[in-house]
């Protein structure tokens, strides 16, 4: 198995096939519907990885980002911030404020999303290994 990783992302929908794709991919997958909720996970599972969506009820991606980089306990958990509402460099911008790691832009292209996650985790994804539930 690859590390842990928490999905804060309120549709459930794509909460889900995050959850179902890195399961897939060996990862150890925890998913919450709000910022805050994934405050709590991120804090108790102490995840290798953040994946989060800007616009999150109770807390925004952008504070929940914060929150972890600004906690001595979280601030090695690397992030990764999503959002379909900022589009290129001004999102760009947005999560180097936050310190996040890496960004996406939705909707998610899959590999390159796991790609990101490998090469956070100091892992090379072997090629074409990548696996999509079915």
């Amino acid at each position: 198995m690859h590390g842990k990783i928490v999905i804060a992302e309120d549709d459930k929908v794509t909460r889900q096939t995050l959850e179902r794709v890195l399961a897939h991919n060996s990862f150890y997958v925890y998913g919450a519907p709000d910022g805050l909720a994934a405050l709590e996970l991120v804090r108790q599972e102490k995840p290798d990885i953040l994946i989060c969506d800007v616009v999150l009820p109770k807390l925004d991606g952008l504070q929940l980002c914060q929150r972890v980089k600004e906690d001595p306990n979280l601030n090695e958990t690397k992030i990764i911030m999503m959002t379909a509402v900022y589009k290129g460099a001004a999102f760009g911008s947005l999560t180097r404020d936050c310190r996040a790691d890496d960004y996406l832009d939705k909707p998610i292209d899959l590999t390159s999303l796991l790609e990101k996650i490998f090469r956070l985790c100091g892992e090379v994804p072997p090629p074409g290994k990548i696996k999509n539930p079915e």
